[in-house]
């Protein structure tokens, strides 16, 4: 045991149910006139921050959809191109063109029937 100690047992804080502190309350339901101003205040930037967001977002919105709608007709107009290259190539790719190439570029003909070539 510790000398000169005050050791005294501990007791839990309970109220009895009559005594209670109670917050003194203000039945005033008007709000002062600098309190009013500055609520109002508050609540003109909300809506219009508000306003301005929206705005903000239709504008990057209706910006991505012209982009999307430029990306597209050039798309369809790359298609298209790409068609009538295939269709040129499939033309140049063909034996007659080539044969007609060869004969009046190079003079070069098929041999006949009684001529004799030799390898």
């Amino acid at each position: 045991m510790i000398v000169n100690a005050q050791v005294r047992p501990y007791r839990c804080q309970t109220r009895t149910a009559g005594i209670r502190q109670r917050v003194a309350a203000n039945h005033s339901s008007e709000m002062s006139m600098p309190l009013r101003r500055a609520v109002i205040v508050v609540l003109c930037v909300a809506f219009f921050l508000v306003v301005a967001g929206g705005q903000f977002m239709h504008w990057r919105i209706m910006k991505g959809a012209q982009v999307v709608e430029q990306l597209q007709s050039v798309s369809s107009d790359l298609a298209a191109e790409n068609m009538s290259l295939l269709a040129q190539r499939a033309r140049l790719m063909s034996p007659e063109h080539i044969e007609a190439v060869a004969a009046v570029r190079l003079d070069l003909h098929e041999p006949g029937k009684g001529q004799v070539h030799r390898l």
